[in-house]
């Protein structure tokens, strides 16, 4: 099994989130698609629940205070008085939760009024309100000590600090990114403790600022995600139609991590999937040798003849399937993805889709609503997206940063 991490601290003897604009993460695992890891092919066809991911969402124990100094330094540990700390609801905002207040400044910076004659890299510290957060989680049963563990937050406003009974397991920035950790070293049989310590502004507060509502807390998903110590850690689908717009190359290139060494050859699996679940190409497999290195990249392609292509007008998608077989062909991992067929080209100084003109009628949209600031739900997402193919909108841009990962999704599909 995996070590625990050793934490070193700044050379400059500052925190990570104060004058270190060249430290935004630590410990932080490598980014990677979109996926959930099924035990099953036809659970990955169909988007089912995943029973390797375990939601963290819900109510955690919770307290703000107004900056660095105030905070409770030592809430992560075991044994900690917990007494003075309320609750929250996970995901949130905090300020839409009681605690704190939503501020809203375009092109100056929120902090300005306090603190006037701050400069970047600095942070602010005389009000600069800190939450600590606080839940604890229990292992599936089927889980097995040593398997993978991945923590991951979808997203925080704007750094946080995160332990695992006690340990300190890590560090990120980047509020609208996804941020996950490898727990597996951590881990205990039973009950485990999870704290997350939320600063309102870091120095990459300077970057992100913009003219919007100013808020914070841990404010997108929460969850653990069990995977085999072979595992699909990344994968990039590319739909390439031929110069009649006709038939198509689908080319992908697949990321293997090896966790511990377990497993020294197996195969990829890939397949796709019309809108009726049925096959449209060959199943493409390909061996994967694993010699000892953490991360092995492939790549596969296959011919698609006259695949039904994606538009505005009619969002045509197909459903990609990757697995992982080992030696005896039982499939130990399956991950999926909705992808479509369109090539997007400038010619004769026009743009077009699938070699056609077409004209953007777009809006601007911030990821937030009045009832749940940016922690919104899938139903408000949808209802968004209605108004604006009712008022004969075809194009979002999503101001300046990753949206929840759903909202594409949704786009693709609508």
């Amino acid at each position: 099994m995996k070590k625990k991490f050793v934490y070193t601290p700044p050379k400059n003897g500052m925190p990570e989130w104060n004058n270190n604009p060249e430290i935004f993460e630590v410990n932080r695992l490598r980014p990677h698609a979109t996926l959930s890891p099924y035990n099953r092919e036809e659970d990955a066809l169909y988007f089912k629940e995943c029973e390797n991911i375990m939601s963290l969402n819900g109510t955690w124990k919770f307290k703000l205070s107004n900056n660095p100094d105030s905070r409770p330094k030592d809430f992560y540990k075991l044994g900690f008085d917990e007494s003075g700390f309320t609750e929250i609801k996970v995901p949130s905002n905090w300020q839409f939760q009681g605690f704190d207040y939503p501020q809203y400044t375009n092109v100056r910076y929120p902090w300005v009024v306090r603190e006037p004659n701050l400069k970047p890299p600095y942070a602010p510290t005389g009000y600069n309100p800190v939450g600590s957060y606080i839940t604890y989680f229990t292992l599936p049963k089927n889980y097995k000590m040593g398997d993978p563990v991945i923590l991951h937050f979808a997203g925080v406003e704007s750094a946080f600090y995160v332990w695992v009974n006690v340990d300190f397991v890590g560090y990120s920035e980047d509020t609208f990114t996804q941020s996950e950790f490898d727990i597996t070293p951590y881990l205990v049989e039973g009950e485990n403790k999870l704290a997350v310590e939320v600063y309102r502004w870091c120095d990459a507060s300077w970057l992100e600022d913009q003219d919007f509502w100013r808020l914070a807390g841990i404010f997108r998903d929460v969850f653990l995600m069990f995977t085999p110590k072979v595992h699909i850690y990344d994968f990039f689908a590319r739909c390439d139609l031929d110069e009649k717009y006709e038939d198509a190359i689908l080319k992908v290139d697949v990321t293997v991590s090896n966790y511990d060494n377990e497993l020294k050859n197996v195969k990829l699996k890939a397949r796709l999937f019309d809108r009726d679940k049925k096959e449209v190409i060959d199943t493409i497999y390909k061996d994967v040798s694993l010699d000892g290195s953490d991360f092995t990249d492939l790549k596969i392609s296959a011919f698609v003849k006259n695949p039904e292509k994606w538009s505005a007008e009619k969002p045509n998608l197909y459903t990609l399937v990757l697995a992982l077989e080992d030696e005896a062909g039982n499939v130990f991992e399956a991950v999926s993805a909705k992808i479509g067929f369109r090539k997007f080209e400038i010619k004769d100084g026009l743009m077009q889709i699938n070699g056609k003109r077409i004209v953007f009628k777009g809006v601007n949209r911030h990821e937030f609503t009045c009832d749940n600031g940016r922690a919104i739900t899938k139903e408000e997402m949808i209802k968004s997206i209605l108004l604006m193919k009712q008022h004969n909108i075809n194009a979002v841009r999503t101001s300046h940063y990753p949206n929840q990962t759903l909202w594409y999704d949704l786009c693709d599909e609508y």
